[in-house]
């Protein structure tokens, strides 16, 4: 009697956090196509405001928040039907919450077990809370697993510049690697590497020994590494313009909104999609 052999087990889901904003629609659409070519089935989650279920909410109230409740499962049943329709044998599903956003969106990708977090930014506002979104910086900075953050509109070139990584010198660089390497090799996209460090040239070998063993992983994927000094918000930022997707580590346990000053700056001003990997 043959055995078996054992089915691979199921990607992990694809989380949009989906307030029926244009940034959040951007990101679904996103989200949509890598879930599509991860296998990953994609869940769409909408958190509204928890409100008392007793007094005193006065009674001219409850029309307005039911209707406002109605209205934002007609959008995200919208999003739902219009992604199928795109995606032919992508797996969607919605869900929708109570509570804060910036708690619940974690707390779901935990309870799905989710692979991936994806979040609208809009890119129009300069103040840093407003234009990243509180919702965006606070999962970014919390979620124990990738968060992308994806600017308006979220059309990406097909054959941008590929992924640009940005290496942490004093940072575990396996994680972050790993992401943008398999992002790389899913989309046939070569990898930029960059180490960069303030003061004088600094040595290149620990960065090429990092890229190279994560790259020996992924051997199909093109590899450029570059090392540079000066500021690492700003030389990031120069070398990921046109980028396809700019991955940055964000160590785990920082206070306040558990982003440092590099991702955080790198997260509100990039133009590309930002993966914000997590990592130490």
């Amino acid at each position: 009697m043959s055995v078996p052999s054992p089915q691979p087990a199921p990607a992990p889901p694809v989380l949009v956090g989906f307030d029926g904003s244009s940034r959040s629609l951007a990101a679904a659409r996103w989200a949509a196509r890598e879930a599509l070519a991860a296998g990953s089935p994609v869940r769409l989650l909408h958190v509204g405001q928890a409100w008392p279920a007793v007094q005193p909410i006065s009674p001219e109230f409850q029309p307005v928040l039911g209707a406002s409740e109605s209205a934002a499962r007609t959008v995200l049943s919208a999003v739902t039907d219009e992604i199928r329709a795109a995606h032919a044998g992508l797996t969607v599903e919605a869900a929708t919450a109570e509570g804060g956003p910036g708690n619940e969106i974690p707390r779901e990708a935990a309870r799905s077990k989710a692979g991936l977090i994806v979040l609208g930014a809009s890119g129009e506002d300069r103040h840093v809370v407003a234009r990243l979104g509180s919702t965006a910086l606070h999962v970014a900075g919390r979620a124990e697993v990738p968060v992308v953050l994806v600017r308006e509109p979220a059309e990406r070139a097909p054959h941008g510049r590929g992924v640009v990584v940005g290496i942490d010198p004093a940072g575990d660089h396996t994680a972050v690697l790993d992401f943008a390497y398999a992002w790389a090799a899913r989309h046939a996209l070569p990898l930029r590497a960059v180490y960069a460090v303030r003061g004088t040239p600094a040595d290149p070998e620990p960065l090429e020994a990092a890229v190279a063993a994560a790259g020996a992983r992924h051997p199909q994927v093109a590899t450029t590494c570059v090392t540079r000094s000066g500021d690492p918000t700003e030389l990031l930022l120069e070398e990921a313009a046109g980028a396809d997707l700019l991955v940055v580590g964000r160590r785990h346990h920082r206070p306040l909104h558990g982003m440092g000053p590099t991702d955080h700056a790198v997260a509100h001003h990039a133009h590309s999609p930002v993966a914000l990997i997590p990592h130490g």
